[in-house]
C-alpha cells in the first residue's frame, strides 16, 4: 500500500519553497525518518547536503540504505544502491517545487524537509503544518 510523500529541502534563498522529490511507498514517519538516517550514515557518511543530492536525483517508489534490488523491477526503475527504488527514470521529472503554504495541492500524506545546518528533518502534514522535528544523528 502507497503511503505518497515529498521529500526534499528549502531553497537557500528562498526557505518558505522546498524543492522535493516525490516517494510513493511507506511515506510514513515511523518508516521513513529511520530510512532516511540510514542512508545520512551509511551511504552519504553523515554529510546532510549529501543526503539532499541523493534524495533529490530521482522521483522514488521507495527509500531505504539497505534495501536489496529487485531482482525484477517495473519498467523504467533501477535500483540505486544506499538510496532506494526509483519510480521511473525513462523520462525523469523535474523537482517538485512548491511553498509549504501550498502543500495541500501535492495531495500527499507527509513532507519531509532535511536542514543541513542542523542535520534535522521538519516533517510536515499534508497542508504543510509541522507535526515535529528528528535529527538524524
Amino acid at each position: 500500500m502507497g503511503t505518497p510523500c515529498y521529500v526534499g529541502a528549502a531553497d537557500p534563498a528562498q526557505p518558505t519553497i522546498v524543492r522535493a522529490r516525490y516517494v510513493h511507498f511507506d511515506g510514513y514517519p515511523a518508516s521513513l525518518i529511520p530510512q532516511l538516517r540510514g542512508i545520512w550514515a551509511t551511504t552519504t557518511r553523515r554529510d546532510t547536503n549529501a543526503l539532499i543530492d541523493a534524495v533529490l536525483a530521482n522521483d522514488w517508489d521507495y527509500l531505504g540504505p539497505d534495501l536489496t534490488p529487485d531482482p525484477q523491477p517495473f519498467a523504467g526503475q533501477h535500483h540505486v544502491a544506499g538510496v532506494g527504488m526509483t519510480l521511473d527514470d525513462t523520462a525523469p521529472e523535474p523537482l517538485t517545487v512548491f511553498p509549504l503554504s501550498r502543500a495541500v495541492d501535492l495531495v500527499a500524506s507527509w513532507i519531509y524537509v532535511i536542514h543541513p545546518a542542523d542535520d534535522t528533518v521538519t516533517v510536515h502534514s499534508g497542508d504543510g503544518e509541522p507535526v515535529g522535528v528528528h535529527s538524524l544523528g
